[in-house]
């Protein structure tokens, strides 16, 4: 792959099958070799009864450009792969700044504890330019837990440039309010609000 020049290349799918070892240097050079590839400005982070995926394009653009799915079941080594994948030779462009984490199960999805707020924080942590953040109904309560921890002197450590959170179904019930309310609170403080509103999928 290093001997290959590709300047016109603009789509690139990758499957992966059960991989766990994600750093790539070679496929990453590659990809980093395709100027259109490095301009990308919305990423979608997708989650499957089969697999796991993270999608990158032009917001202007209803087609991906370059996407990386990894074929596995395990809620937890879905996510676990996927952060894996944000953080390896290939993380999104510095262009990115909409970034939807979108859920398909039916069933439940993890159980939300210390060791996942950690990885959903990593996963979140390449982000450094995403301004509008789209989840889910059933992810963002799982983003609002790990988002909560941050509250202190690391506020800003994960998407430092966020605006917007915009979900899907948002409900005043919802365990999501409680731990949100404190992250735009200490984001407030920071200097850095964030609004939040409703995602209208339509």
């Amino acid at each position: 792959m290093t001997f290959i020049d590709t300047p016109q290349l603009d789509k690139m799918y990758i499957t992966l099958f059960n991989q766990i070892d994600f750093d790539c240097p070679r496929l990453a050079q590659f990809i980093n070799g395709a100027p259109t590839l490095r301009t990308l400005d919305e990423a979608h982070a997708q989650f499957n009864e089969r697999s796991a995926s993270v999608k990158l394009r032009y917001r202007t653009s209803e087609f991906d450009s370059l996407r990386i799915k990894i074929s596995c079941r395990e809620p937890d080594w879905q996510l676990s792969s996927i952060e894996q994948v944000c953080n390896s030779s290939f993380p999104p462009p510095s262009t990115v700044e909409v970034l939807c984490i979108e859920h398909q199960f039916w069933g439940p999805v993890w159980k939300n504890d210390a060791i996942e707020n950690a990885l959903w924080l990593r996963l979140l942590l390449p982000f450094a330019a995403v301004k509008n953040l789209y989840l889910s109904k059933k992810i963002a309560p799982v983003i609002a837990a790990a988002l909560q921890e941050l509250v202190g002197g690391r506020i800003t450590e994960v998407l430092p440039s966020l605006q917007n959170i915009l979900v899907e179904w948002l409900e005043p019930s919802e365990p999501f309010q409680e731990n949100i309310g404190q992250f735009v609170a200490a984001r407030q403080l920071s200097d850095h609000p964030i609004a939040i509103s409703v995602w209208d999928r339509g």
